[in-house]
């Protein structure tokens, strides 16, 4: 019975974790106590790469990368959106590195391998 009740707490942890953070002062304020979490860099960056703000997007993957990479889909989607960043600012060489990079870790959380690759067939264009 413990163990069902523990299993069932951690579902909503994990659950509650993902959505700490839907706007971007929630997050920053997650981030002050959780300075090494690579999912909250991951959300912050999620939402400067959609206002378009590159370089706030580009360096929060990088802290995401930096951090703890849990969870572990972290990593290869990071790379991924990196690329994304830089074919969107035009650099090209350093697009194709991320995508390559995001390949190398073999997970294929939600088709990320497939998204990598097509990344490097066809640039990322933003809309």
């Amino acid at each position: 019975m413990k163990l069902l009740a523990l299993a069932a707490l951690s579902v909503v942890l994990g659950f509650s974790q993902s959505n700490e953070c839907d706007s971007l002062d929630k997050c920053q304020e997650a981030l002050k106590t959780s300075r090494n979490s690579s999912l909250l860099h991951f959300r912050v960056a999620e939402i400067y790469f959609r206002q378009g703000n590159y370089q706030g997007a580009a360096n929060e993957f990088r802290e995401s990368l930096a951090g703890n990479k849990e969870p572990r889909w972290t990593e290869v989607w990071a790379h991924i959106n990196l690329g994304k960043v830089y074919d969107a600012t035009g650099q090209r060489e350093r697009a194709l590195n991320e995508y390559r990079l995001a390949l190398r870790t073999k997970d294929n959380t939600r088709g990320a391998l497939d998204e990598a690759a097509r990344y490097i067939e066809t640039p990322y264009k933003p809309n």
